[in-house]
């Protein structure tokens, strides 16, 4: 009998009344929702992998000596679509369902920690006591009452840095923490967790030891975190689950179960900016020119591009517009426009520094008529009202930047800032920065993107972390747009389509979880090599023939298996499809009936064939096209070894070709004989598949461990 969830606890109930800004009926259903749904999951995964009878409703609370099973699992959002505050009301579900320990590992960011420890403390009940940095070494005492009194839980917030992550495993060693149930959040999970010796490690040397802040995490050889906690699950958190998915099957980052996180009513995120292939068709996207990244950073000038000017002149009047239509925001850090031009800090001083001097040029133009920039602020004006047909007159939106202007700020976030208070103006706030803008970090009311920075080799995780203008601004999309140049919005489309296929299939296959495939497209990378094992990684590339190494001609089980293919084949095949040419010429078939005939077949394939893994990529191929042409011919095959290796698919060049050049995959279905004796064949005809994928295929990668 399934464990139940005890959904009425005082914690959780009490989160949801905490939360802000405060919940309407509709999401507060979904915040319930989304808790419940991962809290049940882990309740599950402890049940069946830790020890049974210890949490849910029922839970007894620890008895015994726990196992270790899979304990990891994956919590799959949407980048800025509130993965805190979920983590917030499923920590108070868990301490409602006998839980007693919550961990919180965050990015090695000091901004970022302290927000994350201050969401906790104001989200969760007073019977709930949130540790950080601040209380390792000091508040021991208190943390083991808690613990053994069972009046309340823990919740410690640390940042993924080794000092922290010691400090922070010393301090559950010191209260005891390891003999109770426990859950450990891994915010932004597939940054710094992974172990990024990988790559060298199956390449170079296999006794290359893990990284540090894996091993610190992850590592049984070692008292790393999750060792501390032997009553535990370990569940990462993320919008970008590449690098997480793509892991070996045995790697303890690989997820055991996975749940979408659903985002509110109010999200906006790739949809609405980058669903379509021609950016000039979104009121919300400013092409700006390819080159401009070159002309900010390289050309020596004193003057701005246009692009970078555009973006300003658009962001101070709509923010002055949002301003007079909805007044300016209520917690006093104004409206923020983000420059993201490079990753070095040297760079941003240069970009702050010509912003500064534009912004004083500029001045002179709000209550001047003749003044050189006068007309530029006209245009953009009329941009502004196409976008929205509500906002004031431009005479009246200039007053407003005039009277405020001189508040603005131009903030830089970085690696020398981040530990800083920023100083945020009321009204007109002008953000700068690098990778400090990446991850987790809130930016609340923005308005104006101009995004720039172009790495040479994309990575699909990294780059769509960037997305801060995603998020809960429905109510600021009127005041919205994003400026970028035409080669940087297709990457951003291409990584959307990515993860919309992504979260479709982990929607449909929650059972198949161990090998998911993820698109890529030319030019960008699922994820950093370093932390994928590059003898576990496969890439199905558009164009070419797809085959096992070794067929599968074992007696009588073959014979069984090419009976059963060939009743399929009489169903869907012209009569005489045995003679070469009706066989040749398939015939298009469902995808659905397609993955029902790859079912059927079996093979001994070791390379990028499997079995398995071929069906659920045929079943992703399934997301871009409907049919699959289905083709049949006689073949006979010299073997390369007594096993019946195939160093070759049996397609020629010339079929390949052929076959690339049609709009869905080809499959082939082979009766097929090796020339001279093999080991285990008994001269008779087996079942040899072979895919080919089309040129406008999607280029899928995957981890065949």
């Amino acid at each position: 009998m399934p464990t139940q969830l005890k959904l009425d606890g005082p914690n959780f109930l009490q989160a949801l009344d905490l939360i802000q800004p405060p919940l309407d009926s509709n999401g507060r259903r979904d915040a319930i929702k989304n808790a419940s749904q991962i809290i049940a999951a882990v309740v599950k995964t402890y049940e069946d992998n830790v020890k049974a009878g210890e949490v849910g409703e029922n839970g007894q609370g620890p008895s015994g000596t726990p196992s270790k099973g899979r304990q990891t699992g994956l919590v799959y959002g949407r980048i800025q679509s509130g993965k805190t505050r979920a983590m917030i009301t499923s920590a108070a579900l868990a301490f409602d369902n006998k839980f007693q320990v919550v961990v919180i590992v965050t990015s090695n960011n000091n901004r970022l920690v302290e927000q994350t420890y201050q969401d906790f403390r104001n989200g969760l009940s007073g019977g709930i006591r949130v540790f950080s940095k601040s209380h390792f070494g000091q508040e021991e005492s208190q943390a083991k009452s808690i613990l053994q009194t069972g009046n309340g839980g823990i919740v410690i917030v640390c940042a993924k840095g080794s000092t922290r992550l010691n400090q922070v495993i010393t301090f559950l060693d010191g209260i005891g923490a390891g003999e109770y149930p426990a859950l450990i959040f891994d915010d932004e999970g597939d940054q710094a967790t992974l172990d990024t010796h990988n790559l060298a490690r199956s390449t170079r040397d296999p006794f290359i030891q893990p990284s540090t802040i894996h091993s610190l995490l992850h590592d049984p050889a070692i008292h790393s975190l999750r060792e501390s906690l032997p009553r535990h699950i370990f569940v990462s958190v993320t919008g970008t689950p590449s690098g997480i998915v793509l892991q070996n099957v045995d790697s303890r980052s690989k997820p055991a179960f996975i749940e979408l996180l659903e985002a509110g009513r109010d999200y906006i995120g790739g949809e609405v900016f980058f669903s379509d292939p021609n950016p000039a068709n979104n009121k919300l996207i400013a092409v700006i020119d390819e080159n401009e990244r070159l002309d900010l950073l390289n050309g020596g000038s004193a003057d701005l591009p246009s692009g970078l000017k555009q973006a300003i002149m658009y962001f101070l009047l709509s923010a002055a517009a949002a301003g007079v239509d909805r007044g300016w925001p209520d917690d006093a850090k104004g409206y923020k426009l983000l420059c993201h031009p490079s990753v070095k800090t040297s760079d941003q001083d240069t970009v702050a520094a010509l912003i500064r001097s534009f912004l004083t040029d500029l001045s002179g133009a709000f209550t001047n008529a003749s003044h050189h920039l006068y007309n530029d602020l006209v245009g953009t004006y009329s941009s502004l009202k196409l976008q929205n047909q509500n906002i004031p007159f431009i005479g009246e939106l200039l007053s407003v930047i005039s009277q405020y202007m001189n508040s603005r700020e131009i903030l830089l976030l970085n690696s020398n800032t981040t530990g800083e208070d920023l100083p945020f103006s009321r009204y007109f706030n002008f953000l700068i920065g690098g990778n400090t803008l990446g991850r987790g970090l809130a930016i609340r009311n923005l308005l104006v993107t101009y995004y720039v920075r172009e790495a040479k080799k994309t990575q699909m995780d990294t780059m769509y972390q960037h997305a801060r203008m995603f998020g809960y601004r429905k109510s600021t999309l009127p005041f919205t747009k994003v400026f970028l140049p035409p080669q940087l919005y297709e990457r951003f489309r291409q990584i959307y389509i990515s993860d919309e296929g992504l979260r479709e299939f982990v929607q449909k296959n929650l059972d198949a979880l161990d090998s998911l495939p993820v698109r890529i497209t030319k030019d960008i990378f699922a994820t950093r090599r370093s932390i994928l094992d590059a003898r576990m990684i496969d890439v199905l590339v558009p164009g070419r023939q797809i085959y096992p190494n070794y067929p599968y001609f074992s007696s009588p089980q073959s014979g069984l298996i090419r009976k059963k293919i060939h009743r399929k084949l009489r169903s869907l095949l012209p009569s005489g499809y045995l003679g070469a040419k009706s066989g040749r010429d398939g015939v298009r078939i469902n995808v659905d009936v397609a993955k029902k005939i790859l079912a059927l077949v079996k093979t001994n394939g070791t390379n990028i064939w499997n079995d398995k893994k071929i069906a659920m990529i045929v079943s992703y191929l399934g997301q871009q096209y409907t049919e699959v042409v289905l083709k049949f011919r006689k073949a006979n095959r010299t073997p390369g070894d007594k096993n019946g290796l195939l160093y070759q698919g049996v397609l020629t060049g010339s079929d390949v070709r052929s076959d690339v050049a049609s709009d869905v995959p080809v499959l082939w279905l082979f009766d097929m004989k090796f020339t001279h004796d093999v080991d285990g064949w008994d001269g008779s005809e087996f079942i040899y598949p072979t895919l080919v994928l089309p040129e406008n295929a999607q280029l899928v990668i995957f981890n065949r461990s």
